[in-house]
């Protein structure tokens, strides 16, 4: 008769099948038995990169200014890489010392609630649910110490509903808060009351249903709230599957929904696209954890390491995965989610992937940027434009500059933050979202964004923006519009990824690494600005400014494409059907572009924003007629055409 393998033996299979990589946990293990602090976990949502040597421990005193690092201290996710170690090497140290920082946090925190915050609550109860689990699997824990944990969790989840009002209904802090004593609650079956765990399954009940859309994205527009917010439910299914207890159906779809949406914050490299509050972190682990657990494949999974979140891991005792019993679950290369405002492109699973993403949503909460009518491009496998992160919590010079649409590939009028910050997490007013249409054809996709904006003080205006992207020849472009009364200025800025140096190739030509950046924008300057792939590190990379004056209403191009796929862009000249004179045409009536290749082959995109309403609706660009709101037309060098008519 076989004998039933422990747990601990589990995981050094993982470790053996190079499912969980326990380097950096033994490394920070060692390190937090010396009571040296740093936070960098990958999902850690305030990383640090100093480490800070604290024994004993000061539980109310941070060592740096930053409340944030006391709040990670009190989180306590360092006892995970302690249980990592101590079953990878087989040694009960780790285990004994993450009993005493448990013990020593009750000893030190219990008695003072008004030092604690419901987030950082809910987010300890996840993380002692499977080392205490351990704890009392290795027997280590005395009755005494079972009495005082156990006291601990009840004092906690007490507080915990006594202090949750309605505000985080619509939070990531509410999903955070409940999580963590239903996983605590299913590890450790009677520590809480059936009262306890009703309250908090309804509630996170409600939060998915107001904070995720059908199609998986949360309602706060940042990536790593996302994934902050993913990560909890997919404990909370994996901890009920485990025990056999059912989840509400609601929980369960919205939480397929996400698993879906996942892979389209996931740039060509694998790190999350920067947008809102997110740093550009690999995510490899959680991604197949979740496929893992829904024992299916996708185009990602051979691409990725094969790597496992051991937080849900530990919670689940999820240790035998046989890749030839799941399923093939295809996932879209291009996504829209007009519920939030976010279309996203990729031209395949590769690490060498051109992608692109579009935001013209509602701004969400604190953790949104001023990033309407924003785009991220990547080009080969290389970020070209990027968002350039958030940097600090800390209401500083820095943490408004990174929040302010300067910092976003948008558009402004007469370079005014259209949604100004009043602090770390308030704005003086918003921009509005107006509308975004989407097409796909054969060779192409087209996002329209619209966008009103009228910041206090500043100018009222609507700005409209053509995205256009070739899917062949790997070229983005855009064509914009702002709508002002009066004499004003279209400000462009566009930030470049950090390993790029911008540098001009001539009138309204720049070159990025192997990129190429052409404009017929008026002005056009490049700068050093911030740049923070995580939370606490700060860089530089470079802007590009464009600038274009007009009067009531301006149009400006944008291309963006490989070096030598285009020998020329050029702004198309037209005339209107029935008028052969050298009358000029006003571009809100025909403008666009003629792009011309090596061989000769040309491309035209053509934008009738406004409908004619004296004399015929056709007009002609080098000869050739066009109609509609948006067209496309190729010409090949012998002459031949082919139009794709986007919007009539």
């Amino acid at each position: 008769m076989a004998i039933e393998e422990s747990w601990p033996q589990q995981v050094q299979h993982l470790i053996a099948q190079r499912r969980l990589d326990p380097a950096a946990a033994i490394e920070n293990a060692d390190r937090v038995m010396q009571r040296d602090f740093i936070y960098d976990h990958p999902y850690d949502m305030e990383p640090t990169n100093v480490v800070y040597h604290m024994d004993p421990i000061t539980w109310q005193q941070t060592p740096n200014g930053d409340p944030e690092w006391l709040y990670m201290l009190k989180r306590q996710e360092y006892l995970l890489d302690l249980l990592l170690a101590s079953q990878a090497q087989d040694d009960p140290k780790y285990l004994a010392d993450a009993k005493t920082l448990i013990i020593a946090w009750i000893d030190a925190n219990l008695t003072l609630p008004e030092t604690w915050r419901t987030i950082d609550t809910g987010i300890r109860l996840m993380n002692w649910a499977p080392v205490v689990e351990a704890l009392m699997q290795a027997e280590m824990l005395t009755a005494a110490d079972q009495v005082k944990i156990q006291d601990a969790v009840t004092q906690q989840m007490a507080y915990l509903r006594a202090h949750f009002t309605d505000h985080y209904l619509l939070s990531n802090w509410g999903v955070l808060i409940v999580t963590g004593p239903l996983v605590y609650g299913v590890l450790h079956p009677g520590s809480l009351t059936a009262e306890d765990m009703q309250w908090a399954m309804q509630e996170l009940e409600t939060m998915c249903d107001l904070q995720i859309t059908d199609d998986g994205v949360h309602w706060e527009q940042s990536a790593l709230y996302f994934l902050e917010v993913w990560r909890d439910l997919l404990a909370v299914q994996i901890a009920f599957d485990r025990y056999r207890r059912p989840v509400p159906e609601l929980v369960t779809r919205k939480l397929l929904a996400m698993d879906d949406f996942a892979a389209q914050y996931v740039l060509p490299n694998h790190q999350l696209l920067q947008v809102g509050d997110s740093d550009a972190v690999q995510i490899d682990s959680l991604i197949q954890t979740a496929n893992m657990c829904l024992h299916r494949t996708t185009p990602l999974t051979p691409h990725m390491a094969p790597t496992l979140d051991y937080l849900l891991v530990s919670i689940g005792h999820l240790s035998h995965f046989h890749l030839t019993d799941f399923n093939y679950y295809p996932i879209h290369k291009v996504v829209d989610s007009p519920a939030s405002g976010n279309y996203f492109g990729r031209s395949s699973w590769e690490s060498d992937a051109d992608y692109w993403h579009v935001i013209n949503g509602n701004i969400g909460s604190g953790h949104g940027h001023a990033n309407l009518g924003h785009f991220d491009l990547v080009l080969g496998g290389q970020s070209v434009v990027v968002d350039p992160g958030r940097y600090t919590y800390v209401d500083s010079p820095e943490r408004r500059a990174l929040k302010d649409a300067a910092a976003h590939n948008t558009v402004l009028l007469n370079g005014e933050n259209y949604d100004p910050p009043t602090d770390s997490w308030s704005f003086q007013s918003l921009a509005e979202p107006q509308a975004g249409m989407v097409f796909h054809g054969p060779g192409l996709s087209v996002v329209t964004s619209i966008y009103r904006v009228a910041p206090a003080g500043g100018t009222p205006g609507t700005i409209t923006r053509q995205f256009i992207w070739l899917t062949e020849e790997h070229t983005w472009i855009a064509l914009d519009s702002a709508v002002a009364a009066g004499e004003n200025q279209m400000t462009i800025p566009l930030n470049f990824a950090p390993e790029l140096t911008v540098t001009a190739q001539g009138a309204g030509h720049w070159q990025a690494g192997s990129t190429t950046i052409i404009s017929h924008a008026a002005g056009g300057t490049v700068s050093d600005e911030l740049y923070s792939p995580k939370y606490n590190q700060l860089s530089k990379l470079q802007r590009l400014t464009l600038t274009q004056d007009f009067t009531d209403q301006g149009f400006n191009d944008l291309v963006i494409a490989p070096t030598g796929i285009w020998q020329d862009v050029s702004l198309l000249t037209s005339r209107q059907a029935g008028n052969t004179s050298a009358q000029v045409v006003d571009p809100r009536y025909c403008y666009g572009v003629r792009l011309t290749t090596p061989r000769g082959d040309k491309l035209y995109v053509v934008w009738q924003k406004e409908n004619t309403t004296v004399g015929d609706l056709l007009y002609f660009v080098d000869d050739i007629p066009v109609f509609g709101n948006l067209t496309v037309i190729r010409q090949d060098h012998t002459g031949q055409i082919s139009r794709q008519i986007v919007r009539l």
